[in-house]
């Protein structure tokens, strides 16, 4: 089948566990906004949102809400159906897409520290052969951020990466531009990605249950992935447990792993894949597992008032939600975000879909104030929309790009 961003099918490294049950129709009455200056979820919302889960084919759901450094976080429904196990504030979910602005954060403080620079040519930083060609000869770890490369999200066969634009010309969202800036971080700070992030983002903002590797602490409390008819479809956690099992038959732990060891072992997962950054892990783009209040913990970094620790130097915060690129009349792109401005302000936003799981995040910096919701069904837009417009008191532009 093709691969997206969307989908990809694990073939031996996975499998289906549950026959689908019937989906049930979407109800079409809306739910009471909460209005008011806080965003917190009112008492419709929660006496509801069991409900709502059922009806909307959504198995489980985990919602955490910041207010300045205050964080609401409850789970809701299932996180294994089979096992009746009930989401809680400390299941872990894939993350997705999500970890992208995470990602971001760090490459900023590395600019922060001199380590990297924003407008310097990332061929500069490692010439690798798949980048010799003039376009990518000029792509920026501004391009990446802002998703201006050219590239498209992924490669589905072994080739050259090769922009279909000028860097810097227009928006093309890209995954695989994420992963080659992860290389270039991954080089210049001499650190392999996932102990570089747990060093710059996850041990300083005290983030203890999040990884872009497996960790065998997960096992008992990975949320199952369901798709779109209840099917079980399990892909970064199976993915996570076989290449675990790798580690250890090499006596080489998945937090110390390099670009050089994600691709070998590629095909040990399954041999039917090609050594494209799709499928390795760690990845920057797709290979987040965190909880939401271990997300709800890098929020508060985005939008409460700095008081040093890791916070960004004001020119670099300024660069991160400054429009780099225009997607239409309310929506552009910063570094690493997304920026919504309407008539009820300016937030960041951010999507995340792999597979069997469907996130959203909203950072209103302005206010101190920022919601993330995980779900761990394909079906999760049709839930996640309605409890974000419940929590802010209206709808998001941000919610047609998807």
């Amino acid at each position: 089948m093709p691969l997206s961003r969307r989908h990809f099918m694990l073939g031996t490294a996975g499998a289906v566990l549950s026959t689908a049950r019937p989906g049930l129709a979407w109800p079409m009455q809306a739910l009471t906004a909460a209005a008011g200056p806080n965003w917190q979820p009112n008492a419709d919302l929660l006496r509801n949102l069991p409900r709502l889960l059922e009806l909307a084919s959504v198995p489980g759901l985990a919602l955490a809400i910041v207010e300045g450094r205050r964080v609401w976080r409850r789970g809701f429904g299932q996180a294994i159906e089979e096992q009746s196990q009930l989401v809680s504030e400390e299941t872990v979910f894939e993350a997705a897409s999500l970890g992208k602005p995470v990602f971001a954060y760090a490459v900023l403080r590395l600019v922060d520290s001199g380590v990297i620079d924003l407008d310097r040519p990332l061929y500069d930083y490692l010439p690798i052969p798949d980048a010799n060609n003039p376009r990518m000869r000029r792509v920026t770890a501004r391009h990446v951020l802002s998703h201006t490369t050219g590239l498209p999200n992924w490669r589905q066969q072994p080739e050259s990466l090769n922009p279909s634009s000028d860097p810097g010309t227009g928006f093309s969202y890209s995954g695989e531009a994420y992963f080659y800036l992860q290389r270039v971080v991954e080089a210049l700070s001499n650190k392999p990605f996932a102990r570089l992030m747990r060093d710059q983002v996850f041990d300083p903002l005290g983030m203890n249950r999040s990884s872009y590797v497996w960790q065998p602490d997960f096992e008992s409390r990975m949320a199952g992935g369901y798709d779109g008819q209840e099917k079980r479809l399990d892909v970064q956690s199976a993915i996570g447990r076989r290449t675990q099992a790798i580690a250890l038959e090499w006596a080489k732990p998945l937090n110390e792993w390099r670009y050089e060891d994600s691709a070998r072992a590629v095909q040990l997962v399954n041999p039917q894949w090609p050594a494209l950054p799709l499928y390795m892990v760690p990845n920057a783009a797709a290979s987040l597992l965190t909880t939401v209040g271990d997300y709800a913990r890098f929020l508060t970094q985005i939008v409460a008032p700095p008081d040093g620790g890791i916070a960004l130097a004001p020119a670099t915060r300024n660069a991160m939600v400054a429009p780099q690129v225009r997607l239409n009349s309310a929506l552009h792109w910063g570094l690493g975000w997304g920026i919504q401005r309407d008539e009820h302000g300016e937030v960041l936003w951010h999507w995340g879909a792999n597979n069997s799981f469907r996130n959203f995040v909203i950072a209103d910096a302005v206010n101190g104030r920022a919601i993330v919701v995980f779900t761990n069904s394909e079906n999760g837009p049709r839930i996640y929309e309605r409890v974000i417009v419940a929590v802010t008191g209206h709808d998001h532009p941000a919610f047609l790009w998807i």
